[in-house]
C-alpha cells in the first residue's frame, strides 16, 4: 500500500471523525485553515459536515454551511459571499465515467456565487456553476449552470422562475457558541 494513500485516508478520518465533531466553531475553523481551507470572515461550517480535500476549498465572507453537509474539494470548490447552504446538502466535485470499462475517476470544479441559497438536501454535482442570486430548492439534483437571479427546482433541477432579489444582502449569523 502506498504511504501517500495511507496519509490521505488518515487525514480523512481525522477530519470527519474528530475535527468535524468539535462543538466549537472557532476550534474547527482553526483546524480547517491549518489543513489549507480558505474561509472568509464571519463564515461558518456546521458540526458534522464531511470535508474532502480542504486545501481545494475556498469559502467567501458571511457564508453559512449548515450541519451534516458534504463539501467535496477534490476537484476544486469555490463558494462565494453571503451564501447559505442548508442542512444535508452535498456538493460533489468528482465522479466516475459511467461508460468507462475501467470505471475511470474524474474531477470537475464547482463554483457557487454570492447571495445563493441552496435548500435542504440538495445535491450539486461536478462541473457545475451556480451564479449569483440563485436559489437551488430543497431536494434538487443540480448539474450544469444555474443562471444569475433564478430559482431552480426539481430532480433534475430546472429553471422555475426569476428570484427578483432587489438588492444584495449580508448574512448575519450570531450563534451562542462559537
Amino acid at each position: 500500500m502506498k504511504i501517500s494513500r495511507v496519509k490521505k485516508d488518515f487525514k480523512y478520518i481525522i477530519l470527519n471523525c474528530v475535527i468535524n465533531r468539535i462543538p466549537s466553531w472557532n476550534i474547527r475553523r482553526t483546524f480547517y485553515k491549518l489543513l489549507g481551507m480558505k474561509i472568509g470572515g464571519e463564515s461558518r461550517i456546521g458540526i458534522k459536515t464531511i470535508v474532502d480535500e480542504p486545501k481545494k476549498i475556498v469559502i467567501g465572507n458571511n457564508t453559512i454551511i449548515n450541519e451534516y453537509c458534504h463539501l467535496d474539494g477534490r476537484g476544486g470548490l469555490i463558494i462565494g459571499n453571503n451564501t447559505s447552504i442548508s442542512i444535508y446538502t452535498k456538493i460533489l466535485t468528482a465522479s466516475h465515467k459511467a461508460t468507462s470499462e475501467k470505471f475511470e475517476y474524474y474531477e470537475g470544479k464547482v463554483i457557487i456565487g454570492d447571495n445563493v441559497w441552496i435548500g435542504m438536501s440538495a445535491l450539486i454535482l461536478d462541473n457545475s456553476s451556480v451564479e449569483d442570486d440563485v436559489i437551488v430548492g430543497a431536494g434538487c439534483v443540480f448539474k450544469g449552470t444555474a443562471k444569475k437571479g433564478y430559482v431552480y427546482l426539481g430532480n433534475p433541477a430546472i429553471k422555475y422562475k426569476e428570484r427578483k432579489l432587489k438588492a444584495k444582502y449580508t448574512i448575519e449569523y450570531n450563534p451562542y457558541f462559537r
